[in-house]
């Protein structure tokens, strides 16, 4: 095992394992933490001779991905394009570009405990859209937005290494989440 300290301090340093994941360490009866980021000088691990970053926490297929790129935003868009929000309609994120109903706005303005987590499997909502489709709650998953729903989906059924179709354009979220899960 090697011990690395970061910035010249006692306090934190970094920690090689056998298993070859970096872990975090205090050392000292120090009370400062000091941030750790990739960016921090890279100190030499005197016993293997390795070199440890930030880097070194990410699983080895996702640090060979290129990094997401987001939606830009309606003031980011805008200001590009030299026109007002409420002109723009943008289909590449699958966003209802019409915004809730009323009945909406109304409902949260009298939710009883807006500060709390609410009810993780959503039970309600599953309720009402099993009697509304026809379907049994427990074969409808609720999640928050397609994003997390097509990541989730795609954890279940994707082995690493297995191929996905995809046919651009379309949402972009689909060959992102594939490629994180290890799918070509």
């Amino acid at each position: 095992m090697g011990v690395i300290g970061f910035c010249n301090t006692s306090s934190l340093c970094m920690i090689k394992l056998d298993i070859g994941k970096p872990n975090c360490g205090f050392e000292g009866n120090q009370r400062r933490v000091i941030a750790m980021a990739s960016t921090l000088p890279v100190k030499t691990v005197s016993e293997e001779g390795q070199q440890v970053t930030g880097d070194s926490f990410i699983r080895p297929h996702l640090r060979k991905l290129s990094p997401y790129q987001p939606i830009l935003p309606f003031e980011v868009l805008s200001t590009r394009l030299g026109r007002k929000p409420e002109d723009i309609i943008k289909l590449d994120a699958n966003e209802n570009p019409y915004g809730p109903p009323p009945e909406v706005f109304e409902a949260l303005g009298t939710m009883k405990f807006p500060y709390i987590y609410p009810d993780p499997e959503s039970r309600r909502l599953r309720a009402a859209l099993a009697e509304d489709s026809g379907l049994e709650s427990d074969y409808i998953l609720v999640g928050c937005g397609a994003d997390e729903l097509i990541d989730l989906i795609m954890r279940c059924v994707l082995e690493p290494g297995e191929k996905i179709v995809d046919c651009p354009p379309t949402f972009t979220m689909y060959e992102f989440d594939a490629n994180v899960n290890g799918a070509v």
